[in-house]
């Protein structure tokens, strides 16, 4: 049975993730519409995109402990 703390734990990660994910939203956009032109990573940037891998990584866990399939799901996220 899932209890109030693994709940919390899921509940937490996934706004984790969706932080993670509005922040790199707001900095991908302010980059503008670049088009036919490269854009290099800055390093605020790069801390961005880790911070969703790192938070991905971490709701995938709790997940798959909840749902009591192992390690196949955080195992499946792992493209970096």
């Amino acid at each position: 049975m899932i209890g109030d703390d693994e709940v919390l734990t899921a509940a937490r990660a996934r706004n984790a993730l969706d932080s993670a994910c509005a922040d790199l939203d707001g900095a991908v956009s302010a980059l503008g519409n670049i088009a036919d032109d490269d854009v290099m990573a800055s390093p605020g940037l790069v801390a961005l995109l880790l911070r969703v891998v790192v938070a991905r990584r971490e709701l995938a866990g709790v997940e798959s402990f909840l749902t009591g399939v192992g390690g196949a799901v955080a195992d499946r996220t792992r493209w970096v």
